[in-house]
């Protein structure tokens, strides 16, 4: 299981950038998701998938670090929270108005690149380093649900140098990743980067589960 290794400071500038705009794997073979579907089929899927029914809004107490993976390989730390609009909505109202507007704008922008409307799966993926300059290779950054690896779709960076591909000691660079909509966040869902494979989110989902049930019953 892979805790929150950074210090509160580090977390709480990781925030206000954002309002700005290990389990080691163990070798088994995936089958690549992500092929052979109508955009039309992947906006269905999407959509099946995010239920928002009777989950208004602004009612959240959960913060972003208690839906979020975390991984670490060295002194490189990365972050990975889901941008589903079901996902997000049982976070504390100031945290959803973040992440919702990240991943308002983001869908706009990931439209307007792939001229397409498929609805991309978001992830705003944050990495960190300590005390070194450390190189991290983003494309290396996969999901696997279901039994099918995914690769992301296209990334988005949300800050500038993020392009350099490098962060130095105290940085924090991030980017928005769209992945395919066939990822379910409703079954189990592993992160993986490079040998580094994560299964948090086994104990992640039961906790948003958890905060669904509580806002829609008014307790």
């Amino acid at each position: 299981m892979i805790h929150d290794p950074s210090p509160a400071g580090y977390w709480r500038a990781l925030l206000l950038v954002g309002c700005c705009t290990g389990i080691v794997g163990c070798g088994l073979l995936f089958q690549e998701g992500g092929e052979g579907w109508s955009n039309e089929d992947r906006v269905q899927a999407s959509h099946l998938q995010d239920d928002t029914a009777g989950l208004p809004a602004g009612l959240g107490t959960l913060r972003q670090n208690e839906i979020s993976i975390y991984l670490r390989r060295g002194d490189l730390q990365l972050r990975v929270t889901p941008l589903r609009e079901s996902v997000i909505r049982v976070t504390a109202p100031d945290t959803y108005e973040r992440l919702s507007a990240l991943a308002d704008g983001h869908h706009r922008i990931f439209r307007d690149r792939t001229g397409s409307a498929v609805a991309f799966e978001l992830f705003l993926v944050a990495v960190h380093a300590e005390a070194t300059r450390v190189r991290f290779e983003p494309e290396d950054l996969n999901l696997v649900s279901r039994g099918l690896r995914y690769r992301p779709a296209d990334i988005h960076p949300v800050t500038p140098a993020w392009e350099r591909r490098q962060v130095g000691p105290q940085e924090t660079l991030m980017a928005v990743y769209a992945f395919p909509p066939e990822v379910d966040l409703e079954e189990s869902l592993e992160v993986e980067y490079q040998e580094l494979r994560d299964r948090s989110w086994e104990r992640i989902h039961p906790r948003i589960q958890a905060e669904r049930f509580r806002i829609r019953s008014g307790s």
